[in-house]
């Protein structure tokens, strides 16, 4: 790793933004009449450029950003959607790409993001941002903590013959634990080190469906338990917690909880239409695991597979729908 003296470690709030009432208000009567079908459109129907003209919940949708910064791991780079640039994985079809297509350029957006990326990593990223030049007004976006806890291996286990991973529940809920502190040290900084930007973090769907609502999913094959589905949800929801958790004591805001409601009912389930998230998917990516992580039983399996579980690129929009309305609430 690099030395780091752009970046403070002490902890920040970012200021918190009063928009009176009676702007709110005389604004609501100027919402049109089709600003409720704006909220409902599907991804890639111009949500993004309509959701952020209109009055939700009392509160003014801002402008678009400045620009968009995009720092993380694969769920950021745009594993699993295609066309990839480079050994990182990133690809003109991240959902980083796609957010506010309408209102900010190409020459304004920086795709930092990594396959395989850790907490430590996303330092090395922020200092080729600092390299980039101060901003403000951008926003900037940050996944990462899946490969700090070693999920992609653990989850490829599932799915071997005779091994299953029901077993090591406890081992990952103490590694999501142990995550709190690192990823708030972590936001702190990059905010720190750019506090004319708005940082909003963002979790993971849920990956698989509920059991009990989609039982049948022939892209998770029979040898995917409805036990181990039931613990893969779990974790999913903790990990989301964790990083709530660790953005409000960071001061700066979360997409978790909104990430798992847009993606509720398009989970990796068989790879059809309404599954935003590839399910059992061959192949690889361009990047090895990172040897730093957490190492898991079945490393080798995992990069076979390393695109299952990854928005395809209905999924890249809902991930861009999510940040886009986390965005304008602020």
């Amino acid at each position: 790793m690099v030395d780091r003296p752009l970046v403070s470690r002490s902890r920040v709030r970012r200021p918190v933004f009063v928009v009176a009432l009676a702007i709110v208000t005389g604004l609501a009567l100027l919402v049109p009449a089709g600003a409720a079908a704006a909220l409902a459109a599907k991804p890639g129907d111009g949500f993004e450029k309509s959701l952020i003209r209109v009055v939700r919940n009392d509160q003014f949708i801002d402008t678009a950003p400045a620009g968009v910064v995009s720092l993380g791991d694969s769920y950021s780079s745009g594993l699993g959607a295609g066309s990839y640039d480079d050994d990182c994985d990133r690809t003109p079809q991240a959902w980083g790409m796609l957010i506010f297509a309408d209102e900010v350029s190409r020459e304004d957006r920086l795709l930092l993001a990594c396959s395989g990326a850790v907490v430590d990593d996303v330092y090395d990223q922020l200092d080729d941002l600092a390299e980039a030049g101060p901003s403000g007004g951008r926003l900037i976006t940050l996944t990462v903590g899946g490969n700090d806890i070693g999920f992609a291996g653990e989850l490829a286990s599932c799915f071997v013959p005779f091994v299953g991973c029901a077993g090591r529940e406890t081992t990952l809920m103490n590694r999501i634990d142990a995550l709190v502190d690192p990823l708030t040290e972590l936001y702190v900084d990059v905010q720190a080190a750019n506090p004319g930007d708005v940082l909003i973090v963002g979790g993971y769907p849920l990956l698989v469906p509920d059991p009990e609502v989609r039982s049948s999913c022939r892209a998770l094959t029979p040898l995917l338990s409805t036990a181990e589905r039931e613990m893969i949800r779990r974790l999913g929801v903790a990990l989301n917690q964790a990083i709530e958790e660790a953005a409000s004591a960071a001061g700066v805001r979360s997409a978790g909880a909104q990430l798992e409601a847009v993606f509720d009912g398009h989970e990796a389930c068989a790879n059809g239409p309404d599954d935003w998230l590839n399910g059992l998917k061959l192949g690889s990516g361009s990047q090895e695991p990172d040897p730093d992580a957490p190492e898991t039983r079945w490393d080798a399996f995992a990069s076979f597979v390393r695109e299952s579980f990854h928005p395809n690129v209905a999924g890249q929009a809902g991930y861009a729908d999510a940040f886009t309305t986390v965005w304008g609430t602020h």
